[in-house]
């Protein structure tokens, strides 16, 4: 559990006249985690008052009433019951590893002091779900003065290219956003407009050779139908739209045996299943038509 924003602790004397006459109070972390709301005794029996002589207005504001409270009285009544204590002094997040602590304060809308029952939980957690790495959320007011809020985070598989943009997506095809991409530089780029529903798919096929999967740098959606990949060393691999899996197999087969992605080759087409073309590069062409000019006949 990470803390957000917590109040400044007094000091001198200011310290010394606040804890007077009171009680240790308990660690944030055991209030948290219990979710029962301790308000000291003094502190409850002034909001029962103040609850009791304005309770007929609040309910005018909560269902809306046409003759409903003015701004300005609700608005004293907020600034009333902060002065009672009840006002945001400690705001935590957990579940938080991606997401930005600023971008959750932004969706919060929170500052120290704010009346605590002026806080809507329901509205922070529409806002925070609009947030690229949050999958759902969790918003509670922990009476009298903490916020908590609970996140389940979405997780990057690869990174989309698509419109000039390197956009983080997870394996619902939904976009996390550009803002953090250079921090998962090493996630494999797919390109083409559909091919982030087609990711989880494609990173399954993969990761069934992990020798081969490691040499994949980017992968190309044709024709929304099949891929072809790009490879280290600038190898281009042409996967067939039925059967690519066994195509995989066959290509990482025949690294074992005999290599191939270590010589001069450019492309591999294993789009049809009963043979493998092999394109060699420039220099690696030349190399051949070398060797075979200095045969002897």
């Amino acid at each position: 559990m990470r803390f957000l924003m917590r109040a400044k602790k007094p000091t001198g004397k200011a310290a010394k006249a606040d804890t007077k006459g009171r009680r240790s109070p308990r660690k944030p972390e055991a209030d948290l985690e219990s979710g029962r709301a301790r308000a000291p005794l003094a502190i409850g029996a002034l909001v029962a008052g103040t609850l009791a002589v304005l309770g007929a207005g609040v309910y005018a504001w909560q269902v809306d009433a046409p003759n409903r409270i003015a701004s300005w009285a609700y608005d004293g009544f907020m600034g009333a019951t902060a002065g009672l204590g009840l006002s945001v002094r400690e705001v935590y997040a957990v579940g938080r590893t991606e997401t930005a602590r600023s971008d959750i304060l932004a969706a919060l809308g929170l500052k120290i002091g704010d009346p605590i029952l002026d806080f809507s939980p329901e509205e922070a957690r529409e806002r925070l779900e609009t947030l690229g790495w949050v999958r759902a959320a969790e918003v509670r007011r922990t009476f009298p003065d903490k916020v908590v809020v609970r996140l389940e985070e979405r997780e990057a598989i690869a990174i989309w290219q698509h419109d000039q943009r390197f956009v983080l997506i997870d394996s619902n095809g939904i976009e996390i956003g550009e803002k953090d991409v250079h921090r998962h530089s090493h996630l494999k780029i797919v390109v083409g407009p559909d091919a982030p529903q087609h990711t989880a798919e494609l990173l399954a096929l993969l990761g069934s050779e992990p020798e081969l999967e490691d040499r994949v740098v980017a992968a190309v959606r044709v024709g929304a139908r099949r891929w072809n990949l790009r490879l280290e060393g600038g190898i281009d691999v042409s996967l067939p739209e039925e059967g690519a899996s066994m195509a995989w197999r066959k290509l990482a087969d025949y690294q074992r045996e005999h290599e191939i992605l270590s010589r001069a080759v450019g492309e591999i087409d294993l789009r049809h299943p009963d043979r493998m073309t092999v394109q060699l590069t420039e220099p690696g062409l030349q190399e051949v038509m070398g060797r075979g000019k200095g045969e002897e006949t």
